[in-house]
Formats: structure tokens, sequence, C-alpha cells
């Protein structure tokens, strides 16, 4: 991440049966953003240590201002479903 991007992430806590058969269609709708938004970036990442996390993080440019975005709602409504959901944006520190 450069200075001037930055990051929504939405995260879900739920158990490991129900995020792997979630997890397809989730994979999908990420690619989606990723292709839709060329000067952003979207990922998908697990929790390294609990098999029940999931995250979506999209990092966003400059440009864009830092709120939660019309994508980021899309992806934490589809977390609703699932189990305890977490959005946040997040911004670079000042130095």
């Amino acid at each position: 991440m450069t200075s001037g991007e930055w990051v929504e992430q939405v995260r879900v806590r739920s158990t490991p049966p129900v995020l792997e058969a979630a997890l397809p269609a989730l994979l999908g709708q990420v690619a989606e953003v990723d292709a839709s938004h060329a000067s952003a970036k979207a990922m998908v990442l697990q929790h390294a240590f609990y098999e029940g996390d999931l995250a979506v993080v999209l990092v966003w440019p400059h440009d864009i201002r830092p709120e939660k975005t019309r994508e980021g709602l899309m992806i934490a409504e589809q977390f609703e479903q699932l189990g305890s959901v977490d959005h946040a944006v997040w911004i670079p520190a000042e130095k």
C-alpha cells in the first residue's frame, strides 16, 4: 500500500464448514470487484491460525474518498448471512 491509498476491510467470524461452502461465490464476487475497478486491489484473506475468520481487503487509490464503499457494503451484507461481521475503513497513519 502506498501512502496515498487507503484500505477497506470486511471480516467475518464463522465456522470453517460455513466459510468453505461460501468461499467459491465470495471469490467470484471479489474477482468482479477487482476487475471492475482498475485502480483498486481486492483480495480474500484467511486467518493464519483461526480457520473461522475470513476477510476481504479492498485497497483504494487516494482519489476515492475513504468511506464504506458500495462494494464493501455488498460484501458485508453477504457476510452477515455467515456470521459476525466487522467492516472498517483504514487510512495511513500520519508521520
